[in-house]
């Protein structure tokens, strides 16, 4: 039974397929859709409080369900999407869609952001994430990230105190919330900026990013040993390799793909048989970038 707060919208037994860019078939028991910063603390006290578990939810690019009905309230950060600026900041809320960002950018000619042109979720998971691409990562254009800490207080923090590495963050083992994010940018040319953002899309297109349900990069890339995942699966010739609906995509070896109706499980004993066979043919063990989201919270990639 779902509770009742001022400034949260609640809902029972919400299909959770549209939330994952997986479209993986699952259930929330309860569905929270905070619309004020004060509603929102109020439900992640209450939560606390009683103990009890609970995700928060943005554009779900990177995350798998495993199970078919997810026993836990889901928070989703949807309504959180205004997005502003000033004169050198934009001043996003975590769940703007990170295109809207990069497109909002455009429009009051900020430069900085293009590289994500095309990228799927919001900006929360960018920035608790550090999304990376085309050799950038988002934290380099981060100004201060406002969070609930956990003292359940809204404050911002400085992009120093974020810790940001290769696609790591304090966000990743501390419970900090994202609330919104602060980026500096500079002013630039909206003839300059255009082609670029048409140029990152474009690439991610022509690598049929888009054309079947999956989370982006599967598995993180090792810069230290110069290690790139796609290449090492590649490697050993496992484009194609199927179990069940999942399937490692003929376009992109560090992407699995949701090719029929693929269950969670599916994805996650694809992922597990990609890892055995690099690690048994190169010695090299893949670690996870896609989140396992699961009842059973020993569950491990």
């Amino acid at each position: 039974m779902v509770k009742s707060f001022n400034g949260v919208l609640s809902k029972e037994n919400v299909s959770l397929k549209k939330f994952n860019t997986f479209r993986v078939n699952a259930k929330a028991l309860e569905f929270y859709m905070p619309e004020t910063i004060n509603g929102f603390i109020d439900l992640i006290k209450y939560l606390n409080d009683n103990n009890k578990r609970y995700m928060i939810l943005g554009g779900g690019s990177n995350i798998l369900f495993l199970d078919k009905v997810i026993e836990f309230p889901i928070i989703y950060m949807g309504f959180f999407s205004r997005i502003e600026h000033t004169s050198h900041n934009i001043l996003a809320y975590s769940g703007a869609k990170v295109s809207d960002v990069v497109k909002y950018a455009y429009k009051n000619a900020f430069t900085g952001l293009e590289f994500l042109s095309g990228l799927p979720g919001t900006i929360g998971g960018a920035a608790y994430m550090n999304a990376r691409c085309y050799e950038h990562s988002v934290s380099e254009f981060i100004d201060k990230v406002g969070i609930i800490d956990d003292n359940i207080e809204y404050m911002h923090i400085n992009v120093e105190d974020c810790e940001y590495a290769y696609k790591r963050s304090i966000f990743q083992y501390k419970k900090y919330i994202i609330v919104d994010v602060r980026f500096k940018l500079n002013k630039g040319s909206k003839k300059l900026i255009k082609p670029e953002m048409k140029k990152f899309y474009k690439d991610r297109k022509n690598k049929n990013q888009f054309k079947y349900p999956s989370a982006g990069s599967t598995f993180l890339n090792d810069y230290e040993t110069n290690m790139i995942a796609g290449k090492v699966i590649d490697s050993i010739n496992m484009r194609n390799v199927r179990v069940g609906g999942a399937m490692v995509s003929p376009y992109h070896a560090n992407f699995i793909i949701n090719y029929n109706n693929a269950t969670g499980r599916d994805i996650l004993n694809l992922m597990r048989k990609v890892r055995e066979e690099v690690y048994n043919q190169k010695g090299i063990t893949l670690n996870a970038e896609v989140r396992i989201i699961s009842n059973d919270e020993n569950e491990k990639f």
